[in-house]
């Protein structure tokens, strides 16, 4: 069987119900009286809700959205569709005043009166002039942006968005005792495609076992509305920037990597079963290298012997 056929889902309807009822579980084993979770309107946050539903029902779920400046118009409607489908309101709290109020807008240009396509067309070219054949710029970015001062900037400018709307679930999960449902999957989570302290804030994690392509599997599966599934996967926190374009590599592509890493299987049948080279596996491999200290906690110095 190859890599590919080895990612398809045995049994979706029993993925479902593992998740469903470990959503249950946890929601009781922290006495917490529902489920809060940000809708973005993209693909995992979408099977994430429809499985937090599922699972606890409409009363006790609360759903969020929250744009900013640089936030794509299509978003709030993708995130009205998914809420209006599940039958459960959508709560929306703007980010920029926030955001600019920290004084975050001015590490970039202004965008004032530039059109939405121009600035895509920047944005995208700016990203790609700072990588070179040795390195994406998402790798430089994961080792902290490597001296430059541009990568430096464009790291903290996009990850402060993830982490005030962390602070935002906890405070109106608090507010309500709802368990925080984050929405990372495990492709993100493997490469280091997240925020530390931000999209992975979260009191549980249900969709992490799956990597993207089982996502959006598993998403047809329970009903996510189609337009959402064939949406192109976006962080939407920079004008036109995409996943894969951030990535520089197809998710189908990367999935089969990541499995062929995973399962042990050697570089040379990777390679060939998904149809990329060596130093698309390496490049892959240094990926998982540089975001493992994203997937632990904070280490601490060991003085056991001292106290």
């Amino acid at each position: 069987m190859s890599i590919k056929e080895q990612l398809i889902l045995k049994n979706p309807k029993q993925v479902v119900q593992k998740i469903t009822a470990f959503i249950k579980k946890e929601a009781s084993n922290l006495n917490r009286e529902g489920a809060i979770m940000g809708l973005s309107g993209g693909i995992d946050s979408a099977l994430s809700a429809f499985l937090v539903v599922k699972a606890l029902g409409r009363d006790k779920v609360f759903f969020i959205f929250m744009p900013e400046r640089d936030s794509s118009k299509q978003s709030k409607k993708d995130a009205e569709l998914v809420a209006k489908t599940l039958g459960v309101g959508l709560k929306k709290v703007e980010l920029t005043s926030i955001l600019r109020h920290i004084g975050i807008y001015r590490l970039e240009h202004s965008t004032f009166g530039i059109p939405r396509a121009i600035q895509e067309r920047y944005v995208l070219s700016k990203y790609k002039s700072l990588q070179d054949e040795n390195e994406t710029t998402f790798l430089k970015n994961l080792k902290g942006g490597k001296g430059n001062n541009e990568l430096k900037k464009g790291i903290a400018y996009y990850r402060i968005k993830h982490r005030l709307r962390m602070i935002l679930w906890y405070y109106y999960g608090e507010l309500n005792n709802y368990l925080v449902v984050g929405n990372c999957n495990k492709t993100e989570k493997i490469t280091g495609y997240f925020v530390k302290y931000g999209d992975s804030g979260s009191d549980i994690d249900i969709i992490a076992p799956l990597y993207k392509t089982q996502v959006k599997e598993l998403a047809r599966f329970v009903g996510v509305p189609e337009k959402i599934v064939e949406k192109t996967p976006s962080p939407d926190i920079i004008p036109g920037m995409t996943d894969e374009y951030a990535l520089q590599m197809k998710y189908e592509t990367l999935d089969q990597i990541l499995y062929g890493i995973e399962k042990g299987i050697n570089d040379q049948q990777i390679e060939k079963e998904a149809g990329v080279t060596q130093k698309n596996i390496q490049y892959v491999k240094e990926l998982v290298k540089w975001s493992a200290h994203m997937r632990n906690l904070p280490p601490s110095p060991d003085i056991s012997a001292l106290i």
